[in-house]
């Protein structure tokens, strides 16, 4: 639809519209569809399609490793999305891996942002549940976003201070070298 908003797919895909993703699919369209930066339908499903709708474009060839998928998906804003995390992670998307890294004109267009690890996201939206599980499935408490901070510097700056005490305590345990427990 434009350089930086993914395809007409999109819109029914948010919306709920089961019949409109059906036809647009048997159509030809692609759920992997990508505008001038790693931006997919599937994108955009993870912060607003239902899980069973999710479920079915990945049976119809929505791939796990096209838009970013985990980066949206720890913001999303549901009861489920500590579900969709975890479903995300289990298709083995990179969990430690900084958002577009692997996308070199949405890195040059977004690195001055201050691009992170999923970990950096939900800290910053003060995710607990989401925090919790993204470290117990190996997420790296020290890695450093493209401003040179931390996942616990965007809790303490948001003034999630839950998040922010899960987080240095999992710094500890990695600095030390000790078992992680959350």
């Amino acid at each position: 639809m434009g350089p930086g908003e993914p395809s007409t797919l999109s819109i029914p895909i948010c919306q709920s519209d089961w019949e409109m993703v059906e036809w647009l699919l048997a159509h030809g369209a692609d759920p992997n569809s990508r505008c001038d930066w790693d931006l997919t339908p599937m994108s955009q499903a993870m912060l607003a399609a239902p899980l069973d709708l999710i479920n079915y474009l990945f049976s119809q060839g929505a791939n796990q490793h096209c838009g970013q998928l985990l980066h949206w998906a720890v913001i999303r804003d549901n009861v489920d999305a500590l579900q969709l995390v975890r479903r995300i992670v289990e298709l083995g998307v990179p969990i430690n891996e900084i958002k577009y890294e692997n996308d070199p004109e949405g890195w040059s267009a977004r690195k001055w942002f201050g691009l992170g690890t999923p970990l950096h996201r939900a800290a910053e939206f003060g995710k607990v549940d989401i925090v919790k599980y993204l470290l117990e499935a190996g997420a790296d408490p020290l890695k450093l976003d493209t401003k040179g901070k931390t996942p616990r510097y965007w809790a303490e700056t948001c003034n999630f201070t839950e998040v922010a005490l899960i987080l240095k305590a999992a710094e500890e345990r990695q600095l030390h070298g000790t078992d992680i427990q959350y």
